[in-house]
């Protein structure tokens, strides 16, 4: 079943802040938080190093909201000459306004992006999350649906491409199904036109399996697809990857 869950998700586009799992309140009351870390050495016939890591903090107030924020950064050579270098930052605010299926949501970010020619990107937004099929209540997990806006600023490092200043709707699908006490799986995908030109727009989505292999220490898997729809010059429009991921938590 995972296995056909990751091939649809690589064939098919699904629906771009970040691909990014759902939190829901009172799933972790109190502060806790995530550090992940991930890397590639190669020597010989390939010369290649390259390194990614993140920080995830989070507050659950177990009754009524819960605040979280993320910082990444990856970075990467082949044969000594830079190929990765971006970074990227997300806070995000949940409020229960009707029980604990319908929230509301807020959220800043920023992001740079090298080989993306993405000196600065920012946005501040929110909307409303509806929470279709609850995991408490039953064995397929938890499934959610996301709508909203954002305001957007571009800055390019190149010269030939303008400033941007966007407004953009937001809308996601994000579902999350246990393995057992000891994992588990979550997919995502966000699409996010403008909202004056529809044919300008970003597609992300992205699927994660996790599993424990000792105490706060675990291992995953994810799969990430990108496609911007205007790029920067010179700039292709998809991006594909995969990463094997070290996770403690705390």
């Amino acid at each position: 079943m995972l296995r056909t869950l990751f091939l649809l998700l690589i064939s098919i586009q699904l629906f771009a802040i970040v691909a990014i799992k759902p939190r829901e309140v009172g799933e972790k009351p109190g502060l806790s938080g995530e550090l992940t870390g991930a890397f590639e050495t190669k020597r010989g016939n390939t010369e290649k190093d390259n390194y990614a890591g993140s920080l995830q903090l989070q507050f659950d107030s177990n009754t009524t909201y819960v605040v979280w924020g993320v910082a990444r950064g990856e970075y990467g050579e082949a044969s000594g000459v830079r190929d990765t270098n971006n970074l990227f930052a997300h806070l995000r605010y949940i409020r229960n306004i009707a029980g604990p299926d319908i929230a509301t949501e807020a959220f800043a970010q920023m992001e740079k992006d090298e080989f993306k020619s993405i000196e600065e990107r920012a946005l501040v937004g929110g909307g409303v999350r509806w929470k279709v099929l609850n995991k408490k209540r039953g064995q397929w997990g938890g499934l959610f649906v996301g709508a909203g806006a954002y305001a957007e600023y571009i800055g390019y490092s190149t010269a030939v491409d303008p400033l941007e200043r966007n407004l953009r709707f937001n809308s996601y699908l994000a579902y999350s199904l246990p393995l057992s006490d000891k994992g588990q799986f979550t997919v995502v995908g966000y699409y996010q036109p403008k909202v004056d030109d529809i044919n300008d727009y970003y597609i992300v989505s992205s699927a994660r399996i996790e599993l424990q292999i000792y105490r706060q220490l675990y291992l995953g898997f994810s799969v990430e697809y990108a496609h911007d729809s205007d790029p920067a010059v010179g700039i292709k429009q998809d991006d594909f990857s995969q990463r094997t991921l070290f996770t403690f938590k705390f």
